[in-house]
């Protein structure tokens, strides 16, 4: 009988992490929205760049984020950061560099947007402190960060950190409808919980 009671236990714990609904519940909170002036400029983070024969591409994710941060900066007509190094470095050549391909796509569908590309973070706290040092000479206080939501939470912890104020751009990860179990759901389960050992390990290393 117990041996039956945990394996029941242990499928609806499975099943939990397959419902798009119950997997929500697990994402690190959202910080309190600050009130601020209007954003100055749309911050897209970079998600890491995948192997494309010799060459390098931006991952679906990235590619995501770009999409979404166009929209914002043609909407409410801002310039737009490319923020992202190349995997652990920053490259010798900022060409080379994830921002750059981000800002590649950006031009490629509003060729008359204001780009800045930050080329040199290699994580999200470089992200901020980089950008916020490329921003602070324009005079600009505030942004809308676009990021997917599971990463928000750091992101918008890191830049309000290097002063600036952030409106937030969370991009969903999970699937629709809310209850019908997904592979997609359960896909990012290990994605949440690498995102709350990494707020530990920043709240450790920089937020103390």
């Amino acid at each position: 009988m117990r041996g039956m009671l945990i394996t029941a236990a242990l499928a609806l714990v499975l099943i939990g992490a397959t419902l798009p609904a119950v997997v929500r519940q697990f994402y690190p909170p959202l910080p309190a929205k600050e009130p601020g002036a209007r954003p100055g400029a749309v911050v897209v983070l970079g998600a890491g760049r995948q192997r494309d024969g010799q060459d390098y591409r931006l991952n679906p994710t990235g590619l995501r984020r770009v999409q979404a941060g166009l929209r914002e900066a043609w909407q409410r007509d801002l310039p737009i950061v490319l923020s992202g190094g190349a995997e652990d470095h920053a490259p010798a050549d900022p060409d080379d560099s994830e921002a750059a391909m981000m800002a590649q796509e950006v031009l490629r569908v509003w060729p008359e947007a204001r780009t800045h590309i930050e080329p040199n973070s290699r994580s999200t706290w470089e992200n901020a402190r980089n950008t916020a040092a490329l921003l602070r000479p324009l005079g600009v206080k505030s942004v809308v960060v676009v990021t997917d939501r599971a990463h928000m939470p750091r992101a918008i912890l890191c830049f309000q950190r290097h002063g600036l104020r952030v409106e937030a751009v969370a991009l969903e990860s999970l699937p629709k409808p809310a209850w019908a179990p997904s592979a997609g759901a359960l896909s990012q389960v290990p994605v949440i919980w690498r995102e709350w050992a990494a707020l530990i390990w920043y709240y450790l290393r920089y937020f103390r």
